[in-house]
């Protein structure tokens, strides 16, 4: 009985324990690349024996161009070694190219710049004498650049005529957001907010103007406000 014993012990330990513990010292858990460049993550997967294919390549916002965007099999699963991760490397952000506005009344350039796959930035009037619809001058950055995709595109706009005039109100204390939508739908220009650190009351909030309250403003002239934060 107990040389039958030694033998069946002999026969598990070479055929069920053996196999199980050369099985274990030929897998790895795959690393975590996504994220690295192209040349981290093949330095990472030669030091475990795992071969890196690139599968493509994909446009990202998030992920700059040559780092890894997606691995497959994914981080932590266990794999042979000599097994291959295949990678999707960013081919950083995607762009567009600013097409031609001159000519194109306001609302066509609005139009062009959403089909565009870009972003309505600011619209700066400046007026000459005659009679006529607006048109389009020029653009910021001009026709023909390469941006990223839903970079802003400002609009410089010739109008006909002289500008309407106003009475600058009160802004002190309104909201911000709503404010600027307004005064830009006017012909007004918000060119440059500064934004001061304010304990009390809300962000967003405006603390000063320039030009003062009741001041004489006309259509295209530029306006500063002054916002509360809490940064």
């Amino acid at each position: 009985m107990i040389v039958l014993a030694f033998l069946v012990g002999i026969i598990i330990f070479n055929y069920v324990i053996m196999p199980s513990l050369v099985g274990k010292r030929d897998t790895v858990i795959a690393p975590a690349i996504e994220g690295m460049s192209l040349k981290q993550a093949q330095e990472v997967c030669g030091k475990d024996r795992l071969e890196l294919s690139v599968a493509g390549h994909r446009n990202s916002d998030e992920v700059p161009e040559g780092y890894i965007t997606v691995q497959d099999p994914r981080a932590g699963q266990a794999l042979k070694r000599g097994r291959t991760i295949e990678v999707i490397v960013s081919s950083g952000r995607r762009m567009e190219i600013v097409p031609s506005f001159a000519g194109k009344t306001l609302r066509e350039a609005e139009v062009l710049v959403e089909s565009s796959g870009l972003a309505k930035g600011r619209t700066v009037r400046i007026f000459t004498p005659g009679e006529g619809q607006p048109s389009v001058l020029t653009t910021s950055p001009s026709t023909g650049s390469k941006v990223p995709r839903g970079a802003s595109v400002d609009i410089l706009v010739a109008m006909r005529g002289e500008p309407k005039a106003y009475c600058m109100p009160n802004l002190v204390g309104r909201d911000f957001p709503f404010v600027k939508d307004r005064l830009e739908k006017l012909g007004f220009n918000v060119v440059r907010v500064v934004s001061r650190r304010e304990e009390k009351g809300f962000p967003n909030t405006i603390l000063s103007q320039t030009p003062a309250a009741g001041a004489k403003i006309k259509e295209g002239d530029t306006i500063e406000l002054a916002v509360s934060t809490l940064e």
